[in-house]
């Protein structure tokens, strides 16, 4: 549901809060004397470009600083340790939490969820196999049930991986196709496939965890999956929205150009007929210049076919032509 939420909220908060701030602080521009742009000016336009992309910039902050603090507490947390922690650090506060919360030692209704939470963390901790599929893909590995080897917890978790790339990329498609959020879409197809590639080397080679930026280390590895898909997600829609904003694409009318190609065309064309009815002109009034232009035009056509059929004749052709040059 938040999911949604948080959809919609891109979709119109943005630009309600950009109108908003910007008729605030030209009604304080107005009681100040200062003269402040009409709508439809350019100074009007620039201001709401730099509004408009403050506002996204700062829901996109407060985005992902909600998606951090979302994160519910994982097993470490919940029994108070460390993800290296000792055997004996882990029985030991086990232990003290589980007397704590035991329903013989505390009536509270919270209480035996608690303890049942605590024991579940507890013995998938202890389980090498069961922590290393959960650090993995973290709490959603009790729904399998018939999962008893790494491999089975692999498979299990590849498809939740498989089936949210296939979706976004997917829907990044149809957008594509449908001529949406066409600014700066093959970079996105590029962040696209590095965050899946990135995501799969958390998961299987996690000792590679220094290369992450933004300090991913410190979460577990299915909470820097989750971190990492909701930045992708997120900062780009709102470079999908930012950009066209800054830097506005210039329209192009397809029907212009080719109204005005088809001019030039036309106009090429008409220059051509004139230029060859004025060569012709001299031979309009008088019937022996027409019939030797005639003879020495069908000369002119043989000579070329043959030049381009003939290599004897070309060759032949040409020595003349030299000869002819030398002589005048």
């Amino acid at each position: 549901m938040s999911d949604w939420l948080n959809f919609l909220g891109w979709t119109f908060l943005p630009n309600l809060a950009t109108s908003f701030i910007q008729t605030f602080c030209y009604k304080i521009a107005h009681c100040v004397g200062v003269k402040y742009p009409k709508p439809g000016q350019p100074r009007h336009a620039t201001h709401y470009r730099w509004i408009y992309t403050f506002v996204v910039l700062a829901y996109l902050v407060y985005t992902i600083v909600n998606v951090i603090y979302s994160i519910q507490p994982n097993y470490y947390a919940a029994l108070n340790i460390d993800q290296d922690f000792s055997a004996k650090e882990i029985k030991n506060n086990f232990r003290k939490l589980q007397l704590l919360f035991h329903p013989d030692k505390n009536q509270d209704e919270a209480a035996l969820a608690n303890f049942i939470a605590l024991r579940v963390a507890y013995e998938t901790l202890m389980d090498p196999t069961k922590r290393f599929a959960y650090d993995r893909f973290g709490p959603e590995i009790e729904n399998c049930n018939n999962c008893l080897t790494i491999r089975d917890y692999l498979a299990h978790g590849w498809s939740s991986f498989i089936g949210f790339y296939l979706g976004v990329g997917l829907v990044l498609f149809i957008l594509n196709i449908l001529g949406k959020g066409q600014f700066g879409r093959f970079w996105r197809f590029v962040v696209f496939f590095g965050v899946a590639c990135i995501e799969s080397l958390i998961i299987l080679h996690p000792d590679t965890l220094a290369i992450i930026p933004f300090g991913l280390s410190r979460w577990v590895i299915f909470e820097q999956v989750t971190i990492l898909r909701q930045l992708f997600i997120t900062v780009f829609i709102a470079i999908s929205q930012v950009g066209p904003v800054l830097f506005p694409a210039e329209s192009i009318d397809e029907r212009y150009l080719l109204r005005e190609l088809e001019s030039l065309s036309n106009a090429a064309i008409e220059d051509s007929k004139s230029m060859l009815r004025a060569s012709f002109q001299p031979f309009r009034e008088d019937p022996a210049a027409q019939v030797e232009l005639r003879r020495k035009m069908e000369e002119l056509v043989i000579d070329n076919f043959l030049c381009q059929n003939d290599p004897e004749f070309n060759q032949v052709y040409q020595r003349v032509i030299v000869n002819c040059k030398k002589t005048n």
